[in-house]
């Protein structure tokens, strides 16, 4: 007589147990909202990323890109934190361009912080800076020849992103005078405005300059690269990304060292020191929403990590950006945050200071 109750129970535990086993992605679109315009490099980079992450993410879901550029990338960042059309749900994940200044002085036009994100995996990444060669009367024959320069019009993203303030903090260090034209929505656009020569220096991370910047500004002749900024060494003293330096890119500080024959020094030059460390070890960032679920964060770090030793990404990611991906993982950048926490406030009132001034 039991034997109906019996089966139904079974059936019952059966459904339940297939319920539970559903992969948390299966049958739904995950979004990767980018902070910047489309063309610009995250938004290049996020291209690679979105051929190649579904096949590592259990359930295999269908993968869209958003490009919501504004305010330096803060514009996504808050979107996402904040929830402002954006649920909270998993299935909408940012890929950042991380800010190393906005955290360190409590930048008011970022209404999060990275405690307010699960963090997935982060990528490592170096900026080159370069200018047109006629910013200089007689051309730049070499990067040193910077020093001669009467007039710059710096190109960049918003007043308090990273690229800007580390390009006024460099042009601080060499004494040089300049006027910031800032507002671009992503490197396509500050390529043209250099192109038409309405601004005559600026900064890129390295895939888009290798895709975007040596095809459009070196290749014709327009411009030439200066220096890469330089990050910590494992001696203290400043280090440069090695395969750049095999192609002669030197780092600021070489380059300084040739146009006045000493070493950069002085508050400015350390806070950009710290920003560069900072930025380059966290260029790029996926992140979600600190309420996301659980089965969200678990099954898109699982995936992260996976792709390091996927060819085929790899392969893709140096096809598109001409390097190789530098990818960390989510554990690893807990240092880097508790480094971010301690600060010292001087270094941090020059933060401040440079966004302040006009």
């Amino acid at each position: 007589m039991m034997r109906p109750v019996l089966a139904v129970g079974f059936l019952l535990a059966a459904s339940v147990s297939a319920v539970a086993q559903t992969p948390f992605y299966q049958g739904k679109v995950l979004t990767l909202l980018i902070n910047y315009g489309v063309g610009g490099n995250a938004d290049t980079e996020a291209r690679v990323y979105q051929r190649h992450l579904a096949k590592h993410i259990a359930g295999k879901p269908d993968i869209i890109l958003q490009n919501a550029p504004g305010a330096g990338g803060f514009t996504a960042m808050n979107m996402l934190g904040l929830g402002i059309n954006v649920k909270p749900d998993g299935y909408t994940a940012g890929y950042f361009t991380t800010s190393a200044i906005a955290p360190l002085i409590d930048d008011p036009a970022l209404k999060v912080k990275y405690t307010d994100f699960q963090m997935i995996g982060g990528a490592r990444g170096w900026n080159i800076v370069y200018a047109r060669k006629d910013i200089v009367p007689g051309g730049l024959q070499k990067p040193e020849d910077l020093v001669k320069v009467k007039s710059i019009y710096l190109a960049g993203y918003s007043r308090a992103s990273s690229h800007d303030t580390r390009l006024r903090l460099a042009m601080d260090v060499f004494g040089l005078p300049y006027t910031v034209v800032t507002g671009f929505p992503g490197t396509a656009q500050i390529n043209k405005a250099m192109l038409q020569n309405e601004i005559n220096l600026t900064g890129s991370s390295l895939p888009g300059y290798m895709t975007q910047v040596v095809p459009q500004i070196m290749n014709t002749g327009v411009g030439m690269p200066l220096f890469q900024y330089p990050v910590v060494g494992a001696n203290g003293e400043p280090a440069g990304n090695p395969a750049l330096e095999r192609q002669g890119l030197e780092t600021m500080d070489k380059v300084y060292f040739k146009a006045f024959g000493k070493k950069p020094s002085g508050p400015k030059w350390d806070a950009l020191l710290l920003m560069s460390d900072i930025g380059t070890q966290m260029q790029r960032g996926i992140m979600l929403p600190k309420t996301a679920p659980k089965e969200a964060v678990d099954a898109l770090r699982a995936a992260f990590n996976e792709l390091s030793k996927d060819e085929a990404f790899i392969e893709d990611y140096k096809k598109v950006t001409s390097e190789e991906p530098d990818l960390v993982r989510a554990e690893d950048l807990d240092p880097l945050f508790v480094r971010m926490a301690k600060v010292d406030p001087a270094i941090k009132k020059v933060l401040r200071d440079s966004i302040g001034n006009e």
